[in-house]
């Protein structure tokens, strides 16, 4: 009698990468989210800068910032070296960064934890690369979506998680002491994980590291046009982090000019939103048995569109009157606030089942000698896409217009992705290129 396997996610091949992945992403957010609220309030002193506000604009560029720099040469490395030792060093590296981190927390030496943010936001550019293009040798081919819907819940709900330590845990009065013990802890754990991770064979262990970085961005791009099918899918997950970086941005001045509610309205929200988004990845990591799901992808950003759509139509309904303001109890215990907070979470969970099928597409379809450059320039691009995303907020901000307007171009953006997507789907002699998934290759 053949004996059921467990759950992927209780696999080996699977859990070591999904913990290193989740607590890193979670010392990540409790880093960068103690900084965001340790330094305006005049924990974190911040003496570089004339008014610790100027600082908040340079925190918050510089994982994208050090993501881009390092993208061209971390993939390489990923693609050379074998996987289960690049996750081993990569996840130690973290643990000495967190180190000095919570040093510089506990000394109160703002301008060196600021640094270590930067830092970490290196070390995750060379490990994301790994960690990806390491998904189709741990899993078979029809369970890539399945494994990036478990990674994207467990991303998500541990950004959620390290949002809320991080901010919270600052503003005590040993809050720093306190910081510093959960970053080493967490990062321990993952490097702990790691050890845990199976053997898989280098990409192409002749490759010749390159330190050009404006080569390897040509080179990077060059891949990405060669390989059929892998532009689309790429270019697919890079919108989703423009538009969830616009949502998550303009939120808190949505929240203060159109709801006319409070700061903790505004936290509620982004939060709701990071939940929304985990429901979604749990869900897709359900779909698409033997298929791409990519027909759920155009599907799901189609409803995602129509919920931004209601969102923005329905604001002033939901909004408080003037001269009052909308408190969290009033969004969780009235009509008007339920049907908000249900947008919210049915937004961004279709988003989170519109991005997994994305992510498995470029990892199935990127050739295996370059899988870990491809999925290099893939993080370049998200990164890419997450500063305009933000700073598409000035068209807010400096025009003096109602937040709630942003709500519209989001939908507009999602609904013009589903007709391409839809419009792909016809004309393309091969459907979506592998609609149908074949028997898979081999781990």
């Amino acid at each position: 009698m053949k004996t059921k396997s467990p759950p992927l996610f209780l696999q080996r091949r699977f859990w070591p990468m999904w913990v290193a992945l989740s607590f890193g992403t979670f010392s990540d957010n409790v880093l960068r989210q103690a900084l965001l609220i340790g330094v305006p309030y005049g924990v974190i002193p911040a003496p570089n800068f004339g008014r610790p506000d100027n600082a908040m604009p340079f925190i918050g560029a510089l994982l994208p910032l050090a993501i881009m720099l390092f993208s061209p040469l971390s993939g390489q490395l990923a693609d050379k070296y074998e996987t289960s030792m690049m996750f081993r060093r990569t996840k130690f590296v973290e643990i000495l960064l967190m180190i000095t981190a919570a040093a510089a927390f506990m000394s109160g030496a703002g301008a060196l934890a600021i640094a270590m943010l930067f830092a970490m936001g290196a070390q995750s550019a060379f490990f994301s690369p790994v960690r990806t293009s390491a998904m189709p040798k741990y899993l078979a081919i029809d369970e890539l979506v399945r494994g990036n819907g478990l990674c994207n819940a467990g991303l998500y709900s541990f950004i959620l998680i390290g949002y809320m330590v991080g901010g919270s845990l600052i503003v005590r009065e040993d809050g720093r002491l306190l910081v510093g013990v959960v970053l080493v802890s967490a990062s321990t754990i993952g490097w702990l994980a790691s050890l845990k991770a199976l053997r898989a064979a280098a990409n192409d262990p002749d490759l010749r590291i390159d330190f050009n970085w404006f080569a390897q961005i040509g080179r990077m791009t060059g891949f990405v046009r060669s390989s059929r099918g892998v532009a689309p899918p790429l270019f697919g997950v890079a919108v989703f982090f423009l538009l969830s970086t616009a949502v998550t941005v303009i939120t808190p001045l949505y929240a203060r000019d159109s709801l006319n509610a409070d700061a903790f309205v505004a936290t509620a929200l982004n939060g709701l939103f990071a939940i929304g988004a985990g429901v979604g990845a749990i869900f897709a990591a359900g779909l698409a048995k033997g298929r791409s799901g990519l027909g759920y992808s155009a599907a799901s950003v189609f409803g995602a569109g129509v919920f931004a759509l209601l969102i923005a139509a329905l604001t002033p309904s939901i909004a408080a009157a003037e001269g009052e303001k909308l408190s969290t109890i009033a969004l969780f215990t009235t009509a008007p606030g339920l049907l908000l907070v249900v947008l919210f979470i049915a937004t961004s969970a279709l988003m989170g089942v519109y991005i997994a099928p994305l992510q498995a597409a470029v990892q199935r379809r990127a050739p295996a000698q370059v899988r870990a450059r491809i999925m290099a320039a893939g993080v370049f691009t998200n990164a890419i896409f997450a500063i305009p995303g933000s700073l598409s907020t000035l068209a807010i901000t400096n025009t003096g217009a109602d937040p709630a307007l942003a709500f519209y171009g989001v939908a507009a953006a999602m609904l013009a992705i589903s007709a391409l997507m839809l419009h792909r789907r016809r004309t393309l002699p091969a459907g979506l290129h592998d609609e149908m998934l074949g028997e898979p290759a081999g781990r």
